[in-house]
Formats: C-alpha cells, structure tokens, sequence
C-alpha cells in the first residue's frame, strides 16, 4: 500500500511542476510581446508552498485533494 501512495504523491508533484513551468513558459511568451507577466513572484511561491504541503502530508492526506 506505501508504493500505491509514493505513486500518488509523485504524480501530485509532478503536475505542481508542469504547472509552474506552464507558469513560466507564459511569462516568457508575454515578455517576448512587450507585455507584462501573468505570474508573479506570489505564484510561484505558492506553488512551492503546494508542494511543501505536499510534502509533509499524511499518506491518507492524498486522496483529498
């Protein structure tokens, strides 16, 4: 049953980590057209809050998110 949950949780940080890059492929996008960026430094700080969260929860923790 703990492989079932390292399995959850892997897959949990990787979708945080394809958001943030998604995040950051839009900031370049917009700075490559003179525009300002869609995400600041608060969202990516978020994220990695997600993820911190993420880390110190419980096994049974994962399945309500």
């Amino acid at each position: 049953m703990d492989k079932l949950y390292d399995v959850v949780r892997l897959a949990l940080v990787l979708a945080i980590q394809a958001d943030v890059e998604g995040m950051k492929t839009e900031n370049v996008l917009r700075k490559q057209c003179g525009e300002s960026p869609t995400y600041g430094e608060k969202a990516f700080f978020e994220q990695a809050e997600l993820l911190r969260n993420l880390a110190y929860s419980h096994n049974e923790q994962l399945y309500l998110r």
